[in-house]
């Protein structure tokens, strides 16, 4: 599973990949509001980390039209080259524009996704990626884990290459399962991170560790032990 960070902030980003194997980072139009630096710096930020790591960029549009919307994805993938991910909106216009980037060569992940059928023509038009909001369907009294299976099975049975990426989560648990149905990969808000990985049994297990073996050798690590 691809692991992204849903974030602006480059150095919430470069933190984080010091500790998780991230494969890149997700914005959105809402979330470069919220950036502490000014976009046109960060947007220079975004291709040095992208060059000089490989990490996907995933960029939304933000026109209205498919022309416009095409017109920003092939002028954004100009900057940021091979590592670029064009997000475009589940709209009418939106699919028109995926069909358009595709033809020119720009991989799309088609966002805003809340149903099966937007997430089934989207992977038809010829996008990369689908971005269902799992919590946002889950609000809606639907099951956005449920849904999410029934986008990968659908792609799979179609011979679609399609990938779904999650996005919108509250819970550990709901990622947990998006990895259990063969959803290709995540976006996940930097609070999330350090909680895949926490468990109380393996915290208490480290603590009974650290307490033998300090009663035994001290202030000794194993390193000091190495023969002479």
């Amino acid at each position: 599973m691809e692991l992204y960070v849903d974030i602006a902030d480059i150095d919430v980003i470069k933190a984080i990949a010091q500790y998780f194997p991230i494969d890149g980072f997700t914005t959105n139009p809402k979330i470069f509001t919220q950036a502490k630096q000014p976009v046109p710096v960060l947007m220079a930020e975004y291709k040095k980390y992208a060059d000089e790591t490989g990490a996907k960029v995933f960029v939304q549009v933000t026109g209205s039209t498919a022309a416009e919307m095409f017109e920003q994805a092939k002028m954004l993938q100009s900057y940021f080259g091979a590592q670029f991910v064009v997000k475009i909106p589940a709209v009418k216009e939106g699919y028109q524009a995926v069909r358009l980037c595709k033809q020119a060569g720009i991989p799309v992940a088609v966002t805003v996704v809340h149903s099966m059928m937007q997430a089934l023509v989207a992977a038809k038009a010829g996008a990369d990626y689908v971005a269902p909001y799992v919590s946002h369907i889950d609000n809606m009294g639907a099951d956005g884990v449920s849904c999410v299976a029934e986008m990968v099975t659908a792609f799979r049975n179609g011979g679609y290459p399609c990938k779904v990426i999650g996005a919108s989560f509250r819970t550990v648990d709901q990622i947990k399962n998006l990895a259990v149905c063969g959803c290709q990969a995540v976006t996940i808000a930097p609070a999330l991170f350090d909680a895949l990985i926490a468990h109380p049994a393996t915290t208490e297990s480290v603590k009974g560790f650290d307490k033998v073996w300090s009663e035994t050798f001290g202030d000794k690590q194993v390193s000091d032990l190495l023969p002479k």
